[in-house]
């Protein structure tokens, strides 16, 4: 069946030195690659050898395996290859596609003559395949930092490829010193950028030396005393790197436990030696993965959660140590191990929940076969509680559900059933197309459709969706890895400290409806908001809560004042200030909390106090909440005989926000609103406002 690929592959293999000498002109006169172009005949061999004749080895094997991994790995070196960071992102675009095309034409032109009709089309087809995925700038961008040793290289080879298959550009920083103060520096340099995943593996291979030293044979005679001591020192490296981490970075850290998998390349004596180091390397990674959750869970308690534990064993549950130790592929270029391959696949879905699934706000399921095996209408259906499991943990962490299912609703019931009617907060079930079923669920929700996933098992209904709401993720109910990405997306979202998001929503309706009722429809607005009980309680935040304070300042677009966002190192840092007072404003009304509502930072200066972030959440617009929070902070600023500066950058978001100012008293002054400390406003009188004194607001 594989005669024409396996035929192309003993063509391949039987011209790889010429064909590696050809591709040099793909670089010939880069300035990178200037060491390569020497007169000496041995060292332009040596160059070849090591640089490109990789290249050709990984299109022979792909076409005598068909392993998908070798072309991953010819194009996660190719990236390589054609790296610069010299180059803008137009230049780096530019260079992708004149190499690839060189290639291709070198390629094809050495093969031609030696090649059958039918192998030159594979190899064109392979070719063009990988020049498109080379050339994909992709829609979304991630920036990973990554900490360890080679282990690393291997990963971003086999990791590259699948990410831009799914439009994701991997950016990668690497902190790689085996040195610990020295990796601490590194470290420390790169605590201003944004990353959006921190990935550590503190004990793979010779990243701590060690530990390391657990997979040589002198140790492994040397007794558990030893190797005690050996783990111990390996410890106490990683403490200090993971204080060090917690305190520099914001983004999710994963950090792996230890598998201690030794390398080998298969032969009889590299076998022998995993054999006799077999005893200290269990007795090691048994005291490591005893140690390090604990430390994780600590350090999230004393920060927030953002450590993650990667658990390297499971990778033994598919296979042998003497599997994944083994070299995948042995050249001058690259040797990954399986083990590069299987850590690979880890990171793949950590980076794909992270850039696909981590903004999204809503998850809209069909029904039949999606949440339960069956099509209800018809009899008896099983449900699939793993999938409704992940699906309740995602709800308790902030995600909204919604049904979209063409059934009839009579026939829809939740006995035996993880889920329930009341964990979603929409339900479209009916006979319409699900495009338009979604855009109702947007619409009642008053949410973007950008904001949500759609899962169904019907590949048509989610080729539909694709199609006319481009901007909504379709998932794969039949995927068993969809559902291993939303379960790991469950673990990944913060808790949910202060509300219920479903049963906000739930209230939110009933507020409306009440705001919409006819009989009180033609009342004054004060007259309804007295009947709705609102209470606002203004006070200063608490250090427990800081990161809830960058979220609701990151998240608000509408009520921003100058489109503010910051960090959680910013607001930690304000918070600690004794020039700046953080305000936050918890609503309540009849139906119930409302949570957090209104951040408001205040600066003090010596001339004025200045409001330089301002944000507002839409759920309690036109309740008068921003007007008494003004005019608290104006008494406050009135006591200390100081005006108010109140900063604002107009956005194409903050029309809302625009009269906020002026209608609590304040005038334009050249470039901010400022209120002088003169002249009343009025606090809502349908507003119950709870405040601390001045005093013990002032810092």
């Amino acid at each position: 069946m594989r005669t024409i690929e396996t035929g192309l592959a003993r063509t391949i293999r039987s011209e790889r030195q010429a064909l590696a000498g050809a591709l040099m002109g793909s670089i010939e006169g880069w300035d990178k690659f200037a060491h390569g172009f020497v007169d000496d005949p041995d060292a332009k061999s040596e160059f070849i050898d090591q640089e490109m004749l990789g290249f050709v080895e990984y299109l022979a094997i792909y076409f005598e395996r068909g392993d998908v991994s070798y072309r991953d790995l010819y194009i996660g070196e190719k990236l390589k290859q054609c790296y610069d960071a010299k180059d803008s992102a137009e230049a780096s675009m530019a260079r992708r596609l004149e190499i690839t095309s060189k290639d291709r034409e070198i390629l094809t032109s050495r093969l031609k003559p030696l090649l059958t009709g039918p192998q030159m089309m594979a190899l064109v087809g392979l070719l063009d395949e990988i020049q498109q995925i080379v050339t994909d700038p992709g829609r979304i961008t991630m920036k990973v930092l990554l900490i360890g040793d080679c282990l690393h290289l291997d990963v971003v080879a086999f990791l590259t490829a699948p990410l831009l298959e799914h439009g994701i550009t991997l950016v990668t920083s690497f902190a790689t010193s085996k040195n610990t103060v020295e990796l601490h520096r590194s470290l420390r340099e790169l605590k201003d950028k944004a990353f959006d995943l921190v990935f550590y593996s503190p004990f793979s291979y010779e990243m701590d030396l060690e530990y390391s030293q657990l997979m040589s044979l002198r140790t492994a005679l040397a007794g558990p005393g030893k190797w005690k001591v050996l783990v111990d020192s390996a410890k106490a490296n990683c403490a200090s790197t993971l204080k060090l981490l917690a305190e520099l970075f914001e983004a999710p850290i994963v950090v792996h436990n230890s598998a201690s998998i030794r390398r080998h390349d298969r032969s009889v004596l590299e076998r022998s030696k995993n054999a006799a180091t077999y005893g200290a390397r269990y007795f090691s990674r048994n005291l490591i993965n005893r140690w390090l959750p604990g430390q994780l869970d600590t350090l999230n308690a004393t920060t927030f959660r953002h450590f993650f534990l990667l658990d390297e064993m499971c990778l033994l549950e598919k296979q042998s140590e003497d599997e994944l130790g083994s070299f995948f592929y042995d050249s001058n270029l690259q040797h990954p191990a399986e083990f590069g391959r299987g850590i690979a696949g880890l990171y793949q879905d950590y980076v794909t929940v992270q850039a696909l699934y981590a903004k999204k706000k809503v998850i809209v399921c069909d029904l039949d076969n999606t949440l339960w095996a069956g099509v209800i209408g018809e009899g008896a259906v099983t449900h699939f509680a793993d999938r409704q499991a992940t699906l309740k943990a995602l709800r308790h962490k902030g995600i909204l559900l919604a049904i979209n299912s063409k059934n009839d609703p009579k026939n829809i019931h939740w006995t035996g059933s993880v889920l329930g009617e009341d964990d979603f907060v929409s339900a479209q079930v009916n006979w319409d197309s699900k495009v338009q079923n979604l855009r109702r669920i947007a619409s009642d929700l008053n949410l973007k459709l950008k904001d949500f996933l759609f899962v169904d098992d019907r590949a048509d209904e989610r080729a539909m969706v694709a199609e006319m709401l481009p901007e909504v993720g379709t998932l794969d109910a039949e995927s068993v890895a969809v559902w291993r990405r939303l379960a790991l997306l469950a673990e990944l979202l913060p808790e949910q400290d202060e509300l219920d998001r479903t049963l906000a929503y739930k209230q939110r309706e009933q507020r409306q409806s009440f705001l919409e009722d006819p009989e009180t429809a033609a009342a004054e607005q004060r007259e309804l908001f007295r009947k709705m009980q609102l209470t606002v309680t203004i006070r200063l935040s608490q250090t427990k809560e800081l990161k809830r304070v960058a979220e609701l300042i990151n998240r608000t677009n509408q009520f921003n004042m100058c489109g503010s966002r910051t960090t959680l190192r910013e607001t930690t840092e304000w918070h600690e200030s004794p020039q700046h007072t953080i305000f936050v404003v918890e609503a309540a009304d009849r139906f119930g909390s409302m949570g957090v509502v209104s951040v408001l930072i205040l600066a003090e200066t010596p001339r004025t106090f200045e409001v330089p972030v301002f944000v507002l959440s839409c759920r309690v617009f036109g309740y008068g909440v921003e007007k008494a929070l003004l005019n608290h902070v104006r008494r406050m600023a009135q006591e200390a005989g100081l005006p108010i500066t109140g900063m604002y950058v107009e956005t194409t978001y903050n029309e809302p926000c625009r009269r906020a100012y002026p209608d609590a008293g304040f005038v334009w002054e050249e470039s901010a609103w400022v209120h002088p400390g003169e002249g009343v406003v009025e606090d809502p009188d349908w507003l119950a406002i709870e405040a601390p004194s001045m005093a013990s607001a002032s810092r």
